[in-house]
């Protein structure tokens, strides 16, 4: 089969035929037929969650969906033809954590699927079978790529932050697959949605794809933080923001401009970039930071029946195969990148 393989963390990608691979015990093997090109992929490309030399080479990917191809040794939960989408992190599935159903906080946590094992850029992949997750017959394949991380991950920032019709949310880098995905789970839910971004046509991506109780807001320049603040309804900023981005000076804008009691909530794993209020910031505002690690298979679950249901609009921008995923990553290096590409293997 063909595949986009990774020699060196930060390296480029190289589209090499290699041997399909056979599902191992407890595990499924999935022709893949989308699968999300996107930033936390260029994350891990550059060694952003490991830099483990052992795991290479490696073939990237994981926000994906597909049809169960085979089944290994003792999976009885599956069988040929289901279709599918992938739940990102590995977990063991018998801690407290786990038992309990956080499985994004698994205490024995094995690794991130397509770093610490072979992930989805190709036309057939394999995972542990509870890594696979049911796609409804109403999603499209595109639509479970984005469930599985783009508005998985807004649904648990949600239900973190507690987002409700009392709110304004700020949602910074809203043009990206999580920020577009968030402002528009944010505005089912009656938050008045502020989708902050730099340049004419990220902010019109978002504008096409949100209503109107979600306002552009470009965050571009200086003055951010006043910029932000005018922004909300009674200028006295947002109540919750999130942070997609992981840029210091935004966090800082973002943290300034918060109402009193505002939550500023971050899910980006940049490992030498840091933020640190003064500690009397907390306590004059009674302002909360908080850090949302991922989502839970359930939410994940939960994320695809949102977007089945035509809740929330699956946003993909544009689909490519493997000869183009390269140069995705380039563009998302090069800062010119936004929204969500799916790769789109073939048979």
């Amino acid at each position: 089969m063909r595949a986009a393989v990774l020699s060196d963390w930060g390296g480029d990608l190289s589209v090499e035929s290699v041997p399909k691979p056979e599902p191992g015990p407890g595990e499924v093997r999935v022709a893949v037929r989308a699968c999300g090109v996107t930033r936390t992929v260029e994350n891990a490309i550059q060694g952003g969650l490991s830099g483990d030399e052992a795991h290479l080479p490696r073939i990237p990917g994981h926000e994906f969906a597909g049809v169960v191809d085979a089944v290994g040794e003792g999976v009885e939960s599956l069988t040929a033809g289901e279709r599918v989408f992938a739940y990102f992190y590995l977990v063991c599935g018998q801690c407290d954590a786990c038992r309990r159903g956080e499985t994004n906080q698994c205490t024995d946590f094995g690794g991130w699927y397509g770093v610490n094992c072979d992930g989805a850029y190709a036309e057939y992949a394999t995972l542990p079978a509870g890594n696979a997750l049911p796609l409804p017959e109403d999603l499209s394949f595109a639509g479970g790529a984005v469930a599985a991380d783009g508005l998985a991950t807004p649904l648990r920032v949600c239900e973190r932050a507690g987002v409700g019709d009392d709110d304004v949310v700020l949602v910074v880098g809203a043009a990206g697959r999580v920020g577009v995905h968030l402002a528009q789970l944010a505005e089912a839910r009656g938050a008045h949605v502020l989708a902050a971004d730099i340049h004419e046509a990220r902010l019109d991506h978002v504008d096409s794809h949100t209503g109107r109780g979600v306002i552009p807001v470009d965050v571009s320049g200086a003055d951010v933080t006043e910029r932000i603040r005018e922004a909300t309804p009674y200028r006295e900023g947002p109540t919750v923001a999130v942070d997609t981005v992981g840029d210091v000076e935004t966090l800082q804008a973002a943290w300034d401009a918060l109402a009193m009691g505002g939550r500023l909530v971050t899910l980006t794993t940049h490992h030498e970039r840091s933020f640190a209020p003064k500690l009397e910031e907390f306590v004059v505002k009674e302002a909360e930071f908080v850090g949302n690690r991922y989502a839970t298979r359930d939410q994940a679950v939960r994320a695809a029946r949102l977007l089945a249901d035509g809740r929330v609009e699956p946003v993909v921008r544009r689909a490519v195969d493997l000869d183009g995923v390269a140069s995705v990553h380039d563009a998302i290096r090069a800062g010119e990148s936004y929204g969500m590409t799916v790769l789109q293997p073939g048979d």
